[in-house]
């Protein structure tokens, strides 16, 4: 009888673990608003943490251009600008073309057509180095269809022959369209130099943003690769008998 009291006394652990029980038992809803406490606390530090990545992947930067590696023969470059979540990624290729060749190929539909570009027209023809133009661009599922208005300016050095190809948003040269996300941030630049032995050197800039509710984690992760494939299937495009040799009487070839 001593041993079953020294047993039962509340003081001994036995005691304690039946006045745990007892409590469990008279408050069932106990451990479940611990859960949700420890569940909201991990929430919240979880939200402080992506906001504390956030704001020092957004301010950090070099702001030069930084080599990242080579793919499908494309040197690829990137640039991070503090106090921008995106990067800017910079495509380098030699071709075996004219420099009338590539122009020609640029500017034709059905080479954006190659790439997921629908739609392209031509808005207005200000002149042979001037004009304005629309597409869209489809984003799969939940992401809206990107459209597209911008204006492509072409420039030639009269010394080097070297061209630069600016494309710059122009937003308000059209009417929305509610079937699309309007992108309103590009500035891309399409650059090529004549080489010996009848190769042109490009150099591709990709500055756009999509705009909407894309993760830039995810732009920053597709990008690079997006340059590549673009830029690596110029030349078998360029191999085609009607753009090997192609002149264009407003290109000065080298």
């Amino acid at each position: 009888m001593q041993n079953e009291n020294a047993v039962a006394r509340p003081g001994t652990w036995v005691g304690r673990l039946f006045k745990v029980n007892e409590n469990a038992a008279a408050k069932p809803g106990t451990r479940v608003r611990r859960l949700v406490k420890v569940v909201a606390y991990a929430g919240v530090a979880l939200m402080a943490l992506y906001i504390a990545v956030g704001a020092a992947w957004r301010y950090s930067g070099s702001n030069i251009w930084e080599f990242t590696g080579e793919q499908k023969g494309v040197k690829i470059y990137t640039l991070k600008t503090p106090g921008t979540d995106l990067i800017q990624v910079k495509g380098v290729v030699r071709l075996q073309t004219t420099l009338g060749g590539v122009i020609k190929l640029l500017y034709e539909p059905a080479t954006t057509s190659d790439y997921g570009y629908k739609g392209l027209r031509t808005l207005e023809k200000v002149d042979r180095n001037l004009e304005y133009g629309t597409f869209k661009l489809e984003f799969p599922y939940p992401f809206q269809t990107r459209e597209f208005v911008v204006r492509s300016s072409l420039h030639q050095h009269p010394l080097t022959k070297e061209i630069l190809i600016v494309a710059a948003v122009a937003p308000d040269k059209l009417p929305l369209d509610d079937c699309c996300f309007r992108v309103t941030v590009m500035s891309n630049t399409w650059r090529f130099t004549p080489l010996e032995n009848g190769q042109v050197e490009l150099e591709y800039i990709n500055n756009t943003d999509m705009g909407g509710y894309i993760p830039a984690l995810l732009m920053n992760k597709k990008r690079p690769e997006f340059v590549a494939d673009v830029l690596s299937r110029l030349q078998g495009m360029l191999d085609k008998d009607n753009y090997k040799e192609a002149k264009l009487d407003y290109i000065q070839e080298k």
